[in-house]
């Protein structure tokens, strides 16, 4: 073979080499890593010797919660529908609840006939809204008037955008210093579906919230899609006697657990700061428990003459720990401050634990209108609504299991 056959024969083997490397470099299984929210932030389960299954016993000082390496997807922009009103869709024919015992009147006014009395937890259908009023259907098919400052409002039908995943309501992802809660974590704590949503065309869970309350929220999932980016709602409405059930299953386990106990009550902190102990913020409809995720790919949906985004597939930011760690591993602040201020809270510095997915999630909630809590980096308060519905003695003593929603 001659030189000139050689030298081609060698250039022909470095092109293939070069393709081959260039394509490898291409190929999707490589492009880039994806974070998955439920193969992440789970806790070491420790064993009845008290240690971990790796042998080694939690430490209360350090964080259990093992966060795989996250690669940012691609940068999306989102093509997010204008609202046309303060919600992504409207609230006729989304469903409704009475959250305290209610007259329900003939006419917008509080002169007009008595048709009947709604008890705390009356479901209805919303068939208009006039000022502070809806006009509604019940469930026994009464229709009347009634003030919706004291109404919750079934949040997956007027903000669908949102990725809902109420884990209290399938298994509780709850923990302790990493510590499983016996009867409590991997349990269902309440019903909240999945059920059928007409309205959605789809089964969704039933994520009741005030209807003031809802509006901020809409605001803030308006401001994470500008972003690129979705809520993930965990928790809004919860029930009092799941929330008593679960103080004193924590109660049983910080008696039994040194380093449970000691993780709560010894320093700055105290149990109430990690579950209430009387009545919280998401018996009265204005708290949520959430965290954020970098969308992937989405549709936008019509329904009726409106049209809102659907997230087909996101990725989870890495957060402090998993939601519902109950113990100062989930810090959102170095020190309390008064839950009940909306500003004081940034007088403080941030828990070195907080992730910058953390940290963005605060920042909508916040733009938003809501209050971030000290202890917990999931947890958002809408003081106002939390305030009017104190006044109201909205104390969530109800379960809210069916829905009557339809199109709008």
């Amino acid at each position: 073979m001659d030189k000139t056959k050689i030298q081609l024969l060698i250039g022909l083997m470095v092109v293939c080499l070069a393709t081959t490397f260039l394509w490898l470099g291409k190929a999707p299984f490589i492009a880039r890593g994806v974070y998955d929210p439920y193969q992440s932030s789970q806790a070491t389960e420790p064993n009845e010797s008290g240690k971990n299954t790796d042998g080694n016993a939690p430490d209360s000082t350090e964080n259990p919660y093992n966060t795989p390496t996250y690669i940012e997807p691609e940068p999306l922009i989102v093509a997010v529908p204008p609202l046309e009103g303060p919600l992504e869709l409207p609230v006729e024919g989304a469903t409704g609840w009475a959250a305290i015992a209610m007259p329900l009147y003939s006419e917008a006014d509080t002169e007009s006939e008595v048709i009947t009395d709604f008890d705390a937890g009356q479901v209805f259908v919303i068939i208009q809204e006039q000022g502070d009023w809806w006009h509604v259907r019940s469930d026994n098919r009464e229709t009347g008037w009634v003030e919706h400052v004291a109404c919750f409002i079934n949040l997956p039908d007027v903000i669908p955008s949102i990725v809902y995943n109420i884990t209290n309501a399938k298994s509780a992802l709850t923990r302790s210093s990493g510590y499983e809660i016996p009867g409590v974590t991997g349990q269902k704590l309440y019903e909240a579906g999945p059920v059928h949503n007409q309205r959605l065309s789809k089964y969704e869970y039933i994520v009741p919230a005030l209807y003031s309350t809802s509006k901020l929220l809409c605001n803030a999932q308006q401001l994470a899609l500008a972003g690129g980016d979705t809520i993930i709602l965990h928790e809004a409405y919860r029930d009092q006697a799941s929330l008593q059930r679960s103080v004193r299953l924590l109660r049983e386990l910080m008696d039994s657990n040194e380093r449970v106990r000691s993780a709560i009550e010894d320093g700055p902190w105290t149990l109430t700061w990690f579950i209430a102990t009387s009545i919280s913020n998401h018996q009265r409809g204005a708290a949520f428990d959430v965290s954020l995720g970098k969308i992937i790919s989405y549709e936008t949906v019509e329904i009726g003459e409106t049209s809102y985004v659907e997230v087909l597939a996101y990725a989870e930011y890495p957060m402090p720990t998993s939601v519902h760690e109950l113990s100062p591993l989930a810090l959102t602040l170095v020190e309390p401050v008064s839950s009940r201020s909306r500003d004081a809270w940034r007088e403080i510095p941030l828990a070195d634990t907080m992730t910058p997915g953390a940290i963005l999630l605060q920042k909508y909630f916040d733009e938003a209108g809501f209050t971030p809590l000290a202890s917990e980096w999931w947890h958002f308060n809408d003081l106002e609504g939390a305030a009017v519905a104190t006044d109201l003695e909205i104390t969530g003593t109800f379960l809210l299991s069916n829905i009557l929603s339809t199109l709008p």
